[in-house]
């Protein structure tokens, strides 16, 4: 693998809140020879200050990467990316030409490493907390094209509140974090961006990869709609790194993947809200649902200004800033928590 192929190596986006179906995207584009789909790992953003001007790079900066790499990983590790050596080998082997955005692009490459590499043209990456980084990311990545993927915030709210995702699940809090996540939409210009939604991805997946493909400028292959059964054969060449416990978790907690995409779960709110609730979702969410091209039932939205602003806060201090005081903690303190942490796992 040589510098040109990494310099010219596009890296763009996928930015979503939870249960947008941003894990069957990411499967069918994986499908892809041309593309390559990372699991959530926000290294880069992380790494960025440390290392972006350091154009040489000894064995003992790649030892520290690696290790650095290895620690600060948020999750499924042994199962989408390659092991701890071979990884140190690969970036070895290329020490005479590492730079920080080629070190970025090897880290990326060697995600779902039971993918074949060699054709691989486009590197598509998926990370919620990306959204509220968006000013940081374009000056890492200039170049990079964003699929905003959204779904329906009622029917987003049940799939939350059914997981027990989030800290609350209240359904306000829920509509609140969904509205504060898509205001970022306006961060990006129209020309850099390609909304896509959830409930078209399910009703029509060929003709949503086709319009991302040529988004992409790329063309598409009729197997990235061939899901059924994929996930299942990862997790079975994988059940040696990882514990039958945690496979049980991930086929519960991805069993959309298992299936062919069906439409029973749109829709599904009209079932789960009374009225009054739906009434106050659509009045935390109302310019956004319209903005995407949902469908509003109240001729006028109706909420306490009380609630809009306590849970619109709570919302903003559960992710926006939370996140912002993380992306802001020295790296050197990231890693101390991160090892302090899986020190306590282990005990």
């Amino acid at each position: 693998m040589n510098a040109k192929y990494l310099d010219d190596l596009p890296i763009h986006f996928i930015l979503c809140t939870e249960r947008t179906g941003s894990s069957l995207l990411s499967l069918m584009l994986n499908l892809h020879s041309n593309i390559l789909s990372p699991s959530e790992e926000p290294f880069a953003i992380y790494f960025w200050k440390k290392y972006r001007n350091k154009t040489y790079w000894n064995e003992p900066d790649i030892i520290d990467y690696v290790d650095s790499f290895f620690l600060i990983t948020e999750k499924n590790t042994n199962l989408y990316f390659s092991k701890k050596n071979v990884f140190l080998e690969s970036l070895l082997e290329h020490k005479e030409i590492l730079n920080f955005d080629r070190v970025v692009k090897l880290t990326y490459l060697h995600f779902i490493d039971i993918k074949d590499k060699s054709n691989v043209r486009i590197i598509v990456d998926k990370q919620i907390k990306f959204f509220f980084h968006l000013e940081l990311l374009q000056q890492i990545f200039p170049s990079a094209k964003y699929v905003i993927l959204t779904r329906d915030v009622r029917d987003n709210i049940v799939s939350k509140s059914n997981r027990k995702l989030n800290w609350n699940q209240h359904p306000l809090f829920l509509s609140a974090l969904w509205n504060d996540t898509y205001n970022n939409i306006e961060k990006l210009v129209s020309n850099k961006r390609i909304i896509v939604t959830y409930e078209s991805l399910i009703s029509d997946s060929e003709l949503v990869l086709k319009n991302i493909c040529h988004w992409l400028e790329i063309e598409y292959q009729p197997k990235m709609i061939e899901t059924e059964g994929v996930f299942e054969s990862l997790l079975e060449k994988k059940k040696n790194d990882i514990s039958s416990d945690f496979i049980h978790r991930l086929k519960h907690f991805h069993s959309g993947l298992s299936q062919k995409p069906n439409s029973n779960k749109i829709g599904q709110y009209k079932e789960a809200f009374d009225p009054k609730i739906l009434i106050e979702i659509e009045s935390i969410c109302g310019d956004n649902l319209n903005k995407l091209g949902y469908e509003t039932n109240s001729s006028s939205f109706q909420i306490t200004q009380l609630k809009r602003i306590y849970f619109t806060f709570l919302a903003k201090c559960y992710r926006r800033y939370l996140l912002s005081f993380y992306l802001h903690i020295p790296l050197w303190l990231k890693l101390k928590i991160k090892l302090l942490r899986k020190k306590k796992s282990v005990v």
